[in-house]
């Protein structure tokens, strides 16, 4: 199960400060509703090239993330290839080992695991997504881009960019609206 894919991630949660949930303290809300997304610049599994592709994660945890318990929901992007769809699949619910392997004993209920039309944008400090009718991201870079390292729990290896959410909508397995919150931006690069 060799994988390597690297590309731009962002993420955005109803925290309203920097989320603590990265150095394993509680948040600031009574649960955590994270959406978390990439988008492969380049990659492959076993051979099965992943270029160009995204992925979305809905997570809804405890106010300590580190408890478990999560439910978590997968979107897959629909123009993958069954082959495609299931190496996306076992590198980011954690299947495949490596990083995020770390974060899959976490999880309580899987909700779903689906395809869906994933429309990444990323321009001028700004990133948004939109994953069919479900959900919808748009963040801002915040000025100077306060960068943030060495986070133990962080979903990415890489250092983060301090952003700011400007809308985040979830109509999916439970439903989240928030605007104004924590957001960070990054590259992300996994392998395993």
């Amino acid at each position: 199960m060799a994988y390597k894919v690297e590309g731009d991630y962002f993420e955005a949660c109803n925290c309203e400060v920097s989320c603590p949930c990265i150095y394993m303290k509680p948040g600031t809300e009574d649960v955590c509703d994270a959406f978390l997304l990439w988008h492969i610049s380049h990659g492959a599994k076993d051979g099965v090239t992943l270029d160009g592709l995204n992925v979305a994660l809905a997570v809804h945890s405890p106010k300590l993330m580190t408890d478990g318990n999560w439910t978590v929901a997968l979107y897959l992007d629909e123009r993958a290839t069954p082959e495609q769809g299931e190496a996306l699949g076992a590198i980011f619910s954690g299947g495949a080992g490596g990083h995020l392997g770390n974060f899959a004993p976490l999880i309580g209920t899987v909700a779903g695991v689906s395809t869906a039309p994933i429309a990444f944008v990323s321009e001028d400090g700004s990133r948004s997504v939109k994953v069919g009718n479900e959900l919808e991201v748009r963040i801002a870079a915040m000025p100077d881009e306060p960068t943030i390292a060495d986070a133990p729990a962080a979903v990415v290896t890489q250092p983060l960019r301090q952003a700011r959410s400007e809308k985040v909508a979830y109509r999916g397995t439970w439903t989240a609206e928030f605007s104004g919150r924590n957001a960070f931006i990054t590259e992300f690069a996994y392998e395993g």
